[in-house]
C-alpha cells in the first residue's frame, strides 16, 4: 500500500526536478527543423545565417522588434540574419489569434518555436538579447546587448540600416 503512494510523489518529484538541456556553447550545430515563421513556412536557412538573434523576454523582443524594422528587410528575408521567438509559453488561443497576426505586420520574418524544443538549449541571459555568430549551421560566436541600437550595430555586417529608417 505504501509503495502506491509513494510511486506519485516520486514521479512528481522527478518531473519537477528535471534540468533543462545545457546551453548551447561555441563549435555546436544548430537545430532548426522544428521552426515556422509566422505565415507557417518551415525553417530552410540554416546554412544562409550567419547571426541568430534570440530572446526569451517581452521586453528585449520589443528591441530586437524595433531594430530590424530600421535594417534592409532583404537580409532578413534571405536568412543572413535570423530572429528566433519561442512563443511556447504563451497561451496557444493568444498566440494563434492575436501575436502571430501580429507578427504578419512587422515586414519580415520572425521564427516561431511553438513548443519550446528547438529554442530549449539556446544561451540567455534575463532582459537580455541572444546574438550568436553562426557558420553553416554552427555557432562561432556568443554575446549578449541590450537595447534597439545594439542589435542593430550587431547586425551591421550582415545588414544595412534601411535608407527608409534613416
Amino acid at each position: 500500500m505504501l509503495l502506491w503512494i509513494l510511486m506519485p510523489a516520486c514521479w512528481l518529484s522527478a518531473c519537477a526536478t528535471q534540468a533543462p538541456p545545457p546551453a548551447l556553447t561555441l563549435g555546436e550545430q544548430l537545430d532548426f527543423a522544428g521552426l515556422q515563421d509566422q505565415y507557417g513556412q518551415p525553417f530552410p536557412l540554416e546554412q544562409q545565417m550567419t547571426l541568430l538573434i534570440f530572446t526569451d523576454a517581452m521586453a528585449a523582443s520589443r528591441q530586437v522588434r524595433d531594430a530590424l524594422r530600421r535594417l534592409d528587410p532583404t537580409c532578413l528575408e534571405s536568412g543572413r540574419v535570423i530572429f528566433v521567438a519561442d512563443v511556447s509559453g504563451m497561451p496557444r488561443l493568444i498566440t494563434q489569434l492575436i501575436a502571430v497576426p501580429k507578427m504578419r505586420g512587422y515586414g519580415f520574418p520572425i521564427w516561431l518555436d511553438y513548443d519550446g524544443a528547438a529554442t530549449a538549449a539556446l544561451p540567455v541571459r534575463e532582459d537580455q538579447v541572444s546574438l550568436l555568430q553562426v557558420d553553416g549551421g554552427v555557432i562561432t560566436g556568443l554575446r549578449y546587448v541590450r537595447g534597439m541600437e545594439a542589435v542593430i550595430n550587431a547586425a551591421g555586417d550582415a545588414c544595412k540600416p534601411s535608407v527608409a529608417a534613416q
